[in-house]
């Protein structure tokens, strides 16, 4: 490829970058996974923390799906990656959620909300493909190879059972600075993971963190 830089679109299936993780509440083997954690303070105040795995995984694009063509490595980083998939729901007191809170050292009740990619899996993914190695001159030739930028990366539907509320909230939610906790605890969890002898070259960006309080009660008025 001799083009930086260009639009695509394209099916594949995925595959570890390096190794295989673990997912933190369901215990699967996957290549990449990510968490949304929510504390239950109080019966109308809840703590969100967003939780991602830092590795960067492939798309392997071609050879099976695809036998005309051999079959290629597209790097994606999940630190700029969106991914669409339904996640599976982990109830407070469940082993998933107990799972979490004893590896990333919550406290209190908890639900969580799990979306894995496992190896193998197929999906579809759009974004920037970029060839690294194009004009890398002699002494660079063996950098990463084809990455794709601003990726979306979507996985088939699964029924996976109930799911929490969507993401996004509403504007009675409230900042929180627990921004601190949410990243020291991936940190925390990605170096207890880590093969013996690998080093920790890189950190993902820091969870958000966020406070979802219950809305007001606005006064009625009263009919005559």
């Amino acid at each position: 490829m001799n083009e930086i830089g260009s639009l695509v679109s394209l099916e594949a299936r995925a595959e570890a970058g390096f190794e295989l993780l673990r997912a933190p509440a369901s215990g699967q083997p996957c290549v990449h996974w990510r968490l949304r954690v929510v504390e239950h303070l109080t019966a109308r105040t809840e703590l969100v923390h967003e939780l991602t795995s830092p590795e960067p995984f492939d798309l392997v694009w071609g050879g099976d799906s695809a036998p005309w063509r051999p079959p290629v490595r597209i790097r994606v980083d999940p630190a700029t990656a969106r991914i669409e998939a339904t996640p599976s729901l982990h109830r407070a007191g469940t082993r998933g959620a107990v799972a979490v809170a004893q590896a990333f050292g919550f406290r209190g009740a908890l639900s969580v909300e799990e979306v894995v990619i496992r190896a193998g899996e197929a999906l579809s993914a759009d974004g920037v493909l970029q060839d690294l190695t194009f004009g890398a001159g002699p002494f660079r030739a063996a950098a990463q190879g084809l990455e794709l930028l601003e990726a979306t990366v979507r996985l088939p539907s699964r029924s996976l059972g109930p799911a929490l509320l969507p993401w996004a909230l509403g504007t009675a939610a409230a900042l929180l600075g627990a921004m601190g906790l949410a990243t020291w605890a991936a940190w925390r969890y990605h170096l207890a993971h880590l093969p013996p002898g690998a080093s920790a070259w890189r950190v993902d960006r820091p969870p958000g963190s966020f406070a979802r309080l219950a809305p007001p009660d606005f006064p009625r008025p009263r009919l005559p």
